[in-house]
């Protein structure tokens, strides 16, 4: 088998940076937001003057909307990288077609066409699509509550309703799922979703440097190390293919 190669584009140099930003929003942003609200919980629950147990209920109440804003946040960095990088490659390899106005009107499943209309390749191969995939789903049930996404959201991951509230799970009471607002998203949950951001961006790095036609010796000693670590390659298909 052939490795896949596309053609670069400057939109590619451009997203050198994209894991890191997703990471230093987890780690710098999100984390220590959740580690703040999480001692002002516990104070409250530790205190016993009066009122406070009500003011914990509703600090509980306030980090179950931030997480649910930070889910939503991720999916939206995502969502803006991918647009961004999509409109650059379209700017250089289909100048003059008004393609960047259809990506950013496409939906989901749109961008997954355009992605294989300008890259050659489908983002479903990707390793780290599923989580990306289901990403999509947490940041439109985040954005609009229940509604197909959040149907979607729990028949993949019913462990974000670790606890169902009453009247739920029992078919011959009510067969929907939980509200979507009764989501809990675990902060490692979180970091599954920036982990598979990051790994795409690493993933698409890889097919540029491939891609690049005359390596310099450093690049293919680094690319030599790489594909002794990688464990997903992409293959170029046949015509036929």
């Amino acid at each position: 088998m052939t490795t896949f190669r596309w053609k670069n584009c400057f939109a590619d140099v451009l997203t050198s940076k994209h894991g890191l930003t997703i990471h230093s929003y987890l780690d710098d942003v999100m984390v220590p937001a959740l580690e703040t609200l999480d001692a002002k919980i516990a104070e409250l629950g530790a205190s016993d003057s009066p009122g406070h147990q009500f003011a914990q209920a509703d600090m509980e109440a306030v980090k179950s909307e931030a997480i649910l804003a930070f889910g939503l946040s991720i999916q939206s960095i995502w969502e803006r990288q991918i647009r961004s990088y999509l409109r650059g490659c379209a700017n250089e390899l289909r100048p003059g077609e008004p393609i960047a106005d259809k990506i950013d009107k496409a939906n989901w499943k749109d961008l997954q066409k355009w992605f294989r209309r300008l890259r050659g390749i489908n983002l479903d191969e990707f390793p780290s699509f599923p989580l990306i995939d289901i990403l999509q789903h947490l940041g439109n049930a985040c954005r609009h509550g229940d509604g197909d996404s959040a149907i979607e959201l729990h028949r993949r991951r019913p462990d974000l309703w670790p606890v169902t509230p009453p009247g739920f799970g029992e078919p011959q009471a009510r067969p929907a799922p939980p509200p979507a607002g009764s989501m809990v998203i675990p902060v490692a949950a979180l970091r599954e979703f920036v982990t598979a951001i990051a790994a795409f961006w690493r993933d698409a790095e890889y097919i540029y440097n491939e891609s690049i036609e005359r390596k310099h010796e450093n690049l293919e000693a680094h690319l030599v190390k790489q594909r002794a670590e990688r464990s997903w390659f992409p293959q170029a298909r046949s015509e036929a293919g």
